[in-house]
């Protein structure tokens, strides 16, 4: 919760991706946008030892979900995942949906407040269906209909 913007990621990824011991990254609330997520996606990737990411309430948008879905994917040892807040859309969740089905250590997902409507639910569905691990799942305020 400081702010750091855009900017902030942009000179942090370089920084973040030496760190390959790194088991936990909370950038929540940081107002990063998706050129923010778009840095820090190929620094993300590198992080083998990541167990908690939090870069929810950030702003990122179906562009940043579409940059870090990629990231996600190779983030075998995680456990908590919280990308909520950030309004990546139904085109976001498409994106992430392979990415999540990946990660099979998953205990805790927040997906919530991202406004991806029943078209994002019914992608991301068989992805957390293969999550045998997770004990909470949070996909509150999404606009998921009843289709």
């Amino acid at each position: 919760d400081n702010n750091i913007g855009s900017e902030g990621a942009i000179a942090l990824a370089p920084a973040i991706k030496e760190l390959k011991s790194l088991t936990y990254l909370d950038i929540h609330d940081n107002n990063i946008g998706s050129e923010g997520a778009i840095a820090l996606a190929p620094a993300i990737k590198e992080l083998k030892s990541l167990t908690e990411l939090d870069i929810g309430d950030n702003n990122i948008g179906s562009e940043g979900a579409i940059a870090l879905a990629p990231a996600i994917k190779e983030l075998k040892s995680l456990t908590e995942l919280d990308i909520g807040d950030n309004n990546i859309g139904s085109e976001g969740a498409i994106a992430l949906a392979p990415a999540i089905k990946q990660l099979k250590s998953l205990t805790i997902l927040d997906i919530d407040g991202n406004n991806f409507g029943s078209e994002g639910a019914i992608a991301l569905a068989p992805a957390i269906k293969e999550l045998k691990s997770l004990t909470e799942l949070d996909i509150n305020h999404n606009n998921i209909g009843s289709e």
